[in-house]
């Protein structure tokens, strides 16, 4: 007995060296076995009937163990908790470092290029072929409805914030010259489509001097500069009077990034300042509940309502990206009604849906400004396009 303990006493560290790297397979067969297969994962390979099954296998093979090897959610939030700490890095290219505390999403996919989402807003973006003709189209529309919406294109962070980019990155995204403004300069583009369109970027950021407009963390906007950018569009659009109504109270929390979904296993928080609506006397909704008397809000579910007793008799329509939500309560202060629509979910709404919301929101029009509010991001590339379409007159 002594000599089979003194046997495996020497090759004690082969033994937890083939236990340790053998359990994750172990893990994956039996996690493989014991639950249907994930649509989002890579799926296992059927057994090989030709050459050419036999020669597509092994990376297809390779391509399921690496999403359901065992214990990975585990090892990816220890890789994450150790690159983050150790080298100041995120395990994915989704997420970039930036200089002086701040943090950019660097890519819209996993598989996307490096630094795509950043490219695309700063000085080597180039809107889509679709953009103007769609925007000409979209305010002719409207115009021959009678209806004159307004489109606020909101800067997002890497042009806002160009010096806290990362170095190879600050030149690109400290230039004027955009995706944004080479639509705007673009002889094709009708007077009665570049006559609507706000594009603030040497306006925010001058406001990002004295406000905040993008928490350190996030990829999304928020903090009182959003007032300051509300009432820009009040003078540049509408003409409006600012001092209206008193202004709102306000409130600071510490919250968590807005995209900490991309890298588990670390904790970013930004201070965030909003308006504290109960404070205000302000009747606030957020949520698929919000507008009982339309069947589509409940699908869209990105909804949200105010209504300040306080504020002048006017409604607001917003109809946005997802970067609508975190301003429309602040506009709450210059209207007494304030209705706000994400069109995130729109593919989702039959005809029917399209036809009851497009009637809901372009009633009262001349008691309703209408803005639409899509970040760079989604104004240059489509995602105004794909949700609005169906929505015009």
């Amino acid at each position: 007995m002594s000599a089979i303990s003194a046997r495996l006493g020497r090759h004690a560290a082969k033994i937890w060296i083939v236990l340790l790297l053998g359990l994750p397979a172990l893990l994956s067969v039996q996690r493989a076995l014991g639950k249907p297969a994930d649509p989002n994962l890579a799926q296992l390979p059927a057994r090989p009937l030709s050459f050419a099954d036999w020669t597509a296998a092994p990376p297809k093979l390779d391509a399921w163990m690496a999403d359901h090897f065992g214990g990975r959610k585990l090892f990816i939030r220890l890789g994450t908790i150790v690159r983050f700490h150790l080298f100041h890095e995120f395990l994915t290219n989704q997420m970039a470092v930036g200089q002086h505390g701040r943090y950019f999403l660097a890519s819209h996919s996993a598989k996307g290029a490096p630094f795509q989402a950043i490219h695309t807003v700063c000085g080597k973006g180039v809107a889509n072929a679709s953009t103007i003709p769609y925007l000409n189209k979209m305010f002719g529309a409207f115009h021959a409805a009678g209806l004159q919406p307004k489109l606020l294109v909101v800067p997002s962070a890497p042009a806002v914030h160009p010096e806290d980019m990362p170095p190879q990155l600050v030149a690109e995204c400290a230039a004027e010259q955009t995706a944004v403004s080479a639509v705007l300069a673009a002889p094709e583009l009708l007077p009665a489509a570049s006559g609507n369109i706000l594009y603030p970027l040497k306006e925010m950021r001058e406001i990002k001097k004295s406000a905040t407009l993008f928490p350190l963390t996030w990829f999304h906007w928020s903090g009182a500069g959003l007032d300051e950018v509300a009432r820009l569009t009040l003078a540049r659009f509408w003409q409006r009077p600012l001092e209206q109504g008193p202004p709102l109270a306000t409130r600071s929390r510490r919250v968590n990034s807005d995209v900490s979904h991309l890298f588990v296993g670390v904790s970013l928080k930004s201070q965030v300042v909003e308006p504290d609506l109960d404070a205000s006397g302000v009747k606030a909704c957020i949520g698929r509940d919000c507008y009982p008397e339309v069947a589509a809000a409940r699908i869209l579910q990105d909804v949200s309502r105010f209504d300040n007793p306080r504020a002048p008799a006017r409604r607001l329509l917003i109809i946005s990206d997802s970067f609508g939500i975190k301003i429309a309560p602040w506009y709450a202060r210059y209207y007494r009604q304030v209705e706000h629509m994400a069109t995130n979910r729109v593919d989702q709404l039959s005809p029917q849906h399209m036809a009851e919301l497009k009637t809901y929101l372009f009633r009262d029009p001349a008691g309703t400004d209408i803005l639409f509010l899509y970040h760079d991001g989604g104004a240059m590339y489509d995602t105004l396009r794909l949700g609005t379409e169906n929505m015009l007159p």
